[in-house]
């Protein structure tokens, strides 16, 4: 009797133990991974997209300020550009597009507000968009409401949300054939490698010389190679910073250049960026994938 209490008990607690781990990193909904952080005031959740846009974005964002004050935070750069509508009692307020940030960005968040984002990968502005956003870097374009139709979609939940964006999105996604094969593979080859790698080296990697590249790049996000990869190894580091970890194994010739790289893109050293994670820099305690 009491080894079939014993089983039971440790059933239950396993199944605690894996709805607690769920919960807290990963569950899914639909073709949707979705992971959540709640903190006092303030609660974040990410989801990724389905295969077909996979090569476009990166992910999908919700962040809510729950309380009746100002919220104020630091936005460090991680090396996407995003379409932004923030909600206040069931509707849209704010809707704009911002260009890559190639250094923090002060955001204040009003009370009760609702901040819903999306993450796009360079080639979005060729193959999505039809535009170069180069124009708006460091900066934002503010954007009429049914902007991608943003005026009809369904504020009930996260969740529906990103099934708006993404069927918007689908429709504006071309055949995989119809994308030239140079742009995917320095596409898919940038965000397997996350800035651990030299200039010269992506250029030998997906057979375009580095000049074209840069052409590219300056040309629809007005960003060089060099400095785009500078970008995403800094972001990267964010995930060691956090843990308390100061000293990378990549991306970095030695201390002095991390320290020196991650002050240029943040304005603040990693020990202090690691301090301040919990209020300021809360971005950087919601990493959850690069």
């Amino acid at each position: 009797m009491f080894s079939e209490t014993l089983k039971i008990l440790l059933i239950l607690l396993k199944m605690t133990i894996l709805y607690n781990y769920m919960m807290q990193n990963e569950n899914m909904f639909g073709d949707f991974k979705t992971y959540m952080t709640i903190k006092k005031h303030h609660t974040y959740e990410e989801m990724y997209p389905s295969k077909a846009l996979e090569d476009f974005v990166s992910m999908y964002w919700k962040s809510e300020n729950t309380s009746d004050e100002v919220y104020k935070l630091t936005i460090c750069p991680d090396a996407y550009f995003k379409l932004i509508f923030q909600v206040v009692e069931g509707k849209i307020v704010s809707y704009f597009l911002t260009g890559l940030w190639t250094n923090e960005v002060e955001v204040v968040i009003q009370p009760k507000m609702i901040t819903y984002g999306i993450k796009f990968k360079i080639i979005a502005p060729e193959y999505i968009f039809k535009r170069s956003i180069k124009s708006i870097l460091n900066s934002v374009e503010q954007l009429p409401l049914d902007y991608f139709n943003a005026n009809t979609f369904n504020l009930e939940s996260f969740t529906t949300v990103v099934q708006s964006f993404e069927n918007i999105l689908l429709s504006h996604c071309p055949q995989k054939e119809e994308i030239r094969s140079n742009r995917l593979r320095l596409n898919q080859f940038l965000y397997v490698t996350h800035g651990d790698v030299q200039a010269s080296e992506v250029a030998n990697q997906i057979f375009w010389s580095q000049r074209e590249i840069n052409r590219y790049l300056n040309k629809y996000l007005g960003i060089s190679l060099k400095k785009y990869l500078n970008i995403q190894k800094c972001y990267r580091a964010y995930l060691d910073i956090r843990e308390g970890e100061f000293f990378p194994e990549k991306g970095f010739f030695d201390q002095a250049h991390f320290i020196r790289e991650v002050k240029k893109h943040t304005g603040q050293t990693p020990r202090k960026l690691f301090k301040k994670q919990n209020d300021q820099y809360i971005q950087l305690k919601n990493i959850k994938k690069l």
